[in-house]
């Protein structure tokens, strides 16, 4: 079956061989004489080449043999000509035409070989014809009759070992349950022909005992089959009849690819020979097979859109996963910045911590150091006037606690002026000083954010009067351009 289907991918190069010896010979035909035997053989040989081949073709030369007969005035080789042309007009199914031809011919006349001709050609023109017939059975059954007769008198004239001879009697057997002698005739058959295409009829008929006769599966046996269309593909013989059951082997086994690629070539076999009979009764396996090829492409191609919907939509799910571990990533990243800036910070500050106490012991201890140097000495005024209460010793200790209290809160939360200002009305927006961190609204606001809202507390921590407090939150609660709690909230989250 591989080797077939091999072919059959080439064979275009089959076809335009036999197509290129078929040129060959109509060239040379054109330079025998007119009305001389030479020209009449070569007329019967290149219409028996196209025969199978190219029908139309086989008719013009069998028309060129007649014409030729009677030119040299020949009766008996026009009539050969003649009944060779209604022979092939029977294969292709113009039983009208083939008919009336047969029916112009005086039966008297012919010659025994003719007479073969003749018998020959009403037996398969009745039989052709009832083949048809299956929805008329009165008028199939006279049909048949006529086949048996004309079959029976074709018989009695033709030599017995001959090939047609051979065949009808295996017919015969077969039809009548005697398959051993059917089989007996076909061999016999076979021994009389030599190895290659001209064997590719006698294995079908053999074929067809077993499978049409005596019933076997369509499997059993199949090499006799796919043999006679091996020998067909490559002869490139376009009046194929084992193709048909080719095609019923492929579906019974479910190779629908492959049933589609045979019916291909046999329906282009059927339209490049022109036989309009096989056309009609042989095409009913390929609509099968071409329905049942759409139905499965069709359940292909809803598979396949399925596929690429999950696909499109597996897409679609990755790419969300990618942005969210790209999100996921980015937030570790700043975790861990924030986590490497607030360890770097908490050292800072606990690094500031010591040294702001540190500072400060230091200061008490020099203080001590000076009162109790001079108490020592009776330099009470001095003494006195260092810790006179009236003076302001606090103010750079204020100043340096403010300092690093902004310096500390803007390290935590490095836009706080920003967002601050942003909740303000354009024109009341906080502008800082050089040299300033934070003011004293900012830094009110500043401790509120941390968690202290009463007004005495933030008094103390700040140093600065309750009054200034109230009067400051007061003042940015007019310039905002936002409602309270909305700032209140903002204010936290920030």
């Amino acid at each position: 079956m591989r080797e077939i289907l091999e072919k059959i991918d080439s064979s275009d190069i089959y076809i335009a061989r036999v197509e290129a010896q078929l040129e060959e010979s109509s060239s040379a035909l054109e330079q025998l004489p007119r009305g001389s035997l030479e020209r009449y053989d070569a007329c019967i040989e290149l219409a028996h080449d196209y025969s199978k081949f190219v029908c139309d073709s086989a008719i013009v030369y069998f028309n060129r043999a007649a014409e030729t007969a009677r030119e040299m005035g020949d009766e008996q080789l026009y009539y050969r000509a003649v009944l060779e042309k209604g022979a092939i007009l029977v294969h292709t199914g113009f039983f009208f035409a083939a008919n009336s031809i047969f029916q112009a011919i005086p039966r008297e006349k012919l010659d025994r070989e003719n007479l073969i001709r003749y018998y020959n050609n009403y037996k398969r023109l009745y039989h052709d014809s009832y083949l048809c017939l299956d929805t008329k059975p009165e008028i199939r059954a006279q049909f048949v009759a006529l086949y048996q007769q004309y079959r029976d008198s074709a018989l009695a004239l033709m030599p017995s070992d001959s090939n047609v001879s051979l065949r009808e009697h295996e017919r015969i057997c077969a039809r009548a349950g005697d398959y051993s002698e059917a089989l007996e005739y076909n061999y016999k058959r076979l021994e009389s022909i030599p190895p290659g295409p001209g064997r590719a009829g006698v294995l079908y008929d053999r074929y067809i005992i077993y499978h049409h006769y005596m019933g076997r599966p369509c499997e059993d046996h199949v090499e006799l089959l796919l043999q006679s269309a091996l020998y067909d593909v490559v002869s490139a013989n376009q009046d194929i009849a084992s193709f048909r059951y080719v095609e019923y082997y492929l579906i019974s086994i479910g190779e629908i690819k492959e049933a589609k690629k045979i019916s291909d070539y046999y329906y282009a076999t059927m339209v490049r020979l022109g036989s309009r009979s096989r056309l009609l009764l042989d095409t009913a396996p390929s609509r099968g097979i071409n329905e049942e090829y759409f139905h499965r492409l069709s359940r292909q191609n809803r598979e396949i859109q399925i596929g690429l919907l999950l696909i499109i939509l597996l897409s679609i799910l990755l790419i969300v996963i990618i942005v969210r571990q790209i999100q996921s990533r980015n937030k570790i990243v700043q975790l861990n910045k924030n986590l490497e800036r607030s360890g770097k910070m908490a050292n800072s500050y606990m690094l500031g911590f010591f040294q702001l106490y540190s500072s400060y012991i230091s200061r008490l201890l020099a203080m001590r150091s000076k009162i109790n140097t001079n108490v020592r000495k009776g330099n009470t005024k001095y003494v006195l006037n260092l810790t006179d209460p009236s003076k302001d010793v606090t103010s750079e200790e204020l100043r340096q606690m403010s300092q690093n209290f902004d310096k500390a809160f803007l390290d935590i939360f490095p836009n706080y002026v920003q967002d601050f200002n942003s909740m303000l009305k354009p024109e009341s927006v906080i502008i800082l000083k050089p040299g300033e961190l934070l003011n004293t609204e900012l830094r009110i606001f500043a401790v509120i954010k941390l968690g202290i809202t009463d007004s005495s507390k933030i008094s103390e921590l700040l140093h600065c009067s309750i009054k200034t407090v109230y009067n400051k939150r007061s003042e940015i609660n007019s310039k905002l351009a936002v409602p309270r709690d909305v700032f209140v909230k903002k204010l936290a989250e920030m």
